[in-house]
């Protein structure tokens, strides 16, 4: 591209711009048989001298009222050239080697142009003028590019050659035009010879004796320019002052441009050549819906890959009237079970990435409960859901075009868009449709894989030889429709969100049944770690710590800002407000997934060590009434809130001082890198994502991220915190160390999506 800059062809760079200030009353080109005489001009003076030359004192004043104004638009555009050659500085160093070459033997076909100094382009014009041995001389041309004048650089040498000889064509008049614009254009046909005896002196004879030469870079030429010098008596203090300016602009455009780029053209995106058009369909999406993870992740992800410079598109449930988004226009009617469901498209562009939403009578006001609802209820908002999802790229114009179905691929996300791989290929790929679209499957939690009799699969509404896809056999059910089973035989590539993950799904205890399938598919199979929203979750920037007491902190602000949250967060929960007590929270689904029971047997051994314990989260019933119960009999120490809330969670984060995640299984979690990000730290069961993403604390090296355990028994949870405090208590130094480490880190989406490229373009070059 740098190449493309400077070697770009003289057609698409052709602008008129004056290059005499002067216009002369009389110019005469005088053809002799003196190669010292090849072209005379005579000079007309600016002023109101007594010259010979017939002209009233009315006609000079007006004449030298024309020369000023046009010395002010030569100076304005000189300006202009002179910040495009500042921003191309670097660009055309890259190639200032090929200096040495244009000193030597230049062949141009019919001429040869040898013995001419090149000016010192670094002292005089802070740029490099490229010269290759392919690019002859040749002439005038009226569309030339305009040459710099040396009025505000001054050159330090002169060409020691004259363009002319007796073989060179001669100048019309046409090609002088009324700006007085002469310079030397590059071709391929014709040149002119320069005469190695022509002395320096008839240079100087050559249009004005005031004349200075200069020599620019202009992409594809090399031009030689005369440019009059503009010093007489009337005009020149305005003349010295533009020239002090023009220099002064110079000087930082070369400052600010010192890693140039074309204003006028946008960087190439990091994709480079693998540029797609990506949809991510997800049941939840953040800020609108979110149950866990996968609304954070279909909230953030599309961000990350869209600044990578694809074209990304989001599509979710309606679940509410969301302000964002706008009513499309388009309906389209689906079958469910037999009956016609009409679905309308909103849609909203936010942060590079098009969201679109689906709106139909089973989404709506099912917002506190997306997941809610009987069996077959579920199966049908989800049958529905993938098949309106499919067909977006062709019926809904984000932007006024349609994405179509090239250069397409999807991102299904858990079992409930799991549908979405298999009627890609039932109902398209099957039928020489969507040839060229890919399907790319995440496994966020293999545990809920939309299992249920065989009879479901009269719901999915796809040819009865589809079925095979859909069976499986559980030794404790027997044979059963699984909706994740098809997805993860018919996408394309199959995503964890860890490594850790990845490894587990492969064995019989973390595979939930579908381990088997999952081993035949390893092939594609990969596992990439989530990153998190830095804007988001940004401890300097987190909007819910600008109120009641909290702070905005960093981690130079850390021994202040996070002692701070923690009181605030003390205070508003009720809890005695003691800076030396350390706080745990505990964010998540109360469910023994989550290890919540885990929790429940430490916590008589964690009253006796006098700390203080919050804890946030939704699910069973029975967890539920065990947290209500354990702020009633621990009511100075313990508080349990019932439900989610987005600022309470922030606020959690940011005033905790440890954050337990004692999951039995977690694919990648998340609250481990928002705590990390705080500054608080965490104490994980090493499983899945946990063990990928938090590092064991090494007292004898100062390394490590948190406290890890290995089994999920609360013993071993007593035993890792049980460290944790004993280090937050005694060693300071040791703690304020696995902060920094943890607040340094660079836990943003960007790198996972560079990872989710790879996985799409494997894909989409797969058959």
């Amino acid at each position: 591209m740098e190449n493309s800059i400077l070697l770009h062809s003289g057609n698409q760079f052709h602008p008129n711009l004056p290059l005499l200030a002067l216009r002369p009353k009389k110019l005469s080109l005088i053809h002799g048989s003196s190669r010292e005489q090849m072209w005379r001009i005579k000079r007309v003076k600016a002023t109101g001298e007594n010259s010979g030359e017939a002209a009233s004192a009315d006609e000079s004043n007006d004449a030298l009222q024309v020369t000023i104004e046009k010395s002010k638009k030569v100076l304005a555009m000189q300006q202009d050239l002179l910040q495009q050659i500042a921003e191309r500085r670097k660009v055309v160093s890259s190639i200032k080697s090929s200096l040495a070459n244009a000193k030597g033997t230049y062949d141009g076909g019919s001429g040869s142009l040898s013995d001419v100094d090149i000016p010192d382009v670094d002292k005089d014009y802070n740029v490099t003028v490229p010269s290759t041995a392919a690019t002859p001389i040749t002439d005038v041309d009226k569309n030339t590019p305009p040459a710099i004048s040396q009025d505000f650089v001054e050159s330090k040498r002169e060409i020691k050659r004259d363009l002319a000889d007796e073989r060179a064509p001669p100048l019309s008049r046409s090609s002088i035009t009324a700006s007085s614009q002469i310079s030397s254009t590059v071709s391929s046909k014709r040149t002119l010879n320069v005469p190695p005896e022509t002395p320096k002196s008839s240079q100087e004879t050559l249009l004005d004796v005031n004349s200075r030469k200069s020599l620019v870079d202009v992409p594809g030429k090399k031009i030689q320019s005369y440019m009059p010098s503009l010093r007489k008596e009337s005009s020149a203090s305005h003349v010295e002052q533009r020239n002090e300016n023009l220099e002064g602009s110079s000087a930082e455009a070369n400052e600010e441009t010192e890693d140039p780029v074309n204003i006028d053209e946008k960087p190439p995106p990091l994709a480079g050549t693998n540029v797609m058009n990506i949809i991510l369909v997800a049941s939840e999406c953040a800020p609108w819906s979110k149950t866990g993870g996968l609304g954070d992740v279909a909230g953030a992800l599309p961000k990350a890959l869209a600044r990578r410079g694809h074209r990304v598109m989001v599509v979710a449930p309606r679940y509410d009237n969301y302000p964002e988004p706008q009513d499309s226009g388009v309906r389209k009617i689906y079958k469910v079970d037999g009956q016609d469901v009409e679905v309308t498209y909103f849609q909203a562009f936010i942060d590079g990435v098009d969201f679109v939403f689906i709106d139909s009578h089973m989404f709506r006001h099912i917002g506190n409960n997306i997941y809610g609802g009987n069996r077959v209820d579920i199966l049908k908002r989800m049958v529905l859901f993938c098949k309106a999802a499919i067909e977006v790229p062709w019926h809904v114009p984000c932007g006024g075009v349609c994405y179509g179905d090239g250069n397409l691929v999807f991102i299904a996300n858990d079992w409930h868009t799991a549908l979405l791989p298999v009627y890609l290929k039932a109902y398209y790929r099957d039928n020489g449709i969507m040839n060229y679209t890919r399907s790319v499957l995440v496994i966020h939690n293999i545990a809920h894989q939309g299992r249920g009799p065989l009879e479901d699969f009269s719901y999915v509404d796809l040819p009865p030889h589809y079925m095979d896809p859909f069976k499986l056999y559980d030794p404790v059910g027997g044979e059963h429709f699984n909706i994740f089973a098809a997805g993860l035989k018919t996408a394309d590539r199959v995503v964890t969100v860890s490594h850790g993950y990845s490894w587990e799904l492969k064995t019989s205890q973390g595979g939930w049944g579908l381990h088997q399938i999952i081993n035949e598919n390893d092939w594609k199979l990969q596992g990439i770690v989530n990153g998190i929203d830095t804007k988001e979750w940004n401890p300097e920037l987190d909007v819910h710590l600008q109120s009641d007491g909290y702070m905005n902190y960093s981690l130079d602000t850390l021994q202040t800002g996070k002692p701070q949250c923690k009181a605030a967060l003390q205070k508003e929960l009720g809890l005695p407000v003691r800076d030396d007590v350390p706080l745990i929270g505990f964010i998540g689904r109360l469910d023994p997934q989550k290890g919540v029971d885990l929790i429940a047997e430490a916590v008589p051994w964690m009253m006796g060590q006098d700390v203080q314990l919050v804890m946030l989260g939704t699910g069973r019933r029975d967890l539920e009434q065990m947290l209500r119960q354990f702020e009633c009999q621990h009511n100075d120490k313990i508080r349990g809130w019932v439900g989610f809330s987005v600022k309470t969670s922030h606020r959690i984060t940011a005033g905790a001082d440890i954050l337990l995640m004692p999951s039995r299984f977690e694919p990648c979690g998340l609250n481990q890198l928002y705590a990390m990000k705080y500054g608080t730290i965490p104490v994980v069961h090493a499983v899945g994502g946990l063990r990928d993403t938090v590092q064991p604390f090494d007292p004898f090296n100062e390394s490590g991220l948190g406290w890890t355990f290995s089994r999920a028994e609360a013993s071993q949870l007593i035993h890792a915190l049980g460290n944790c405090l004993l280090t937050y208590r005694e060693y300071k130094k040791s703690w304020e160390g696995i902060q920094t480490r943890c607040m340094t880190q660079d836990l943003s989406w960007d790198n996972a999506a560079q990872n989710y490229e790879e996985v799409l373009i494997a894909a989409k070059y797969q058959w």
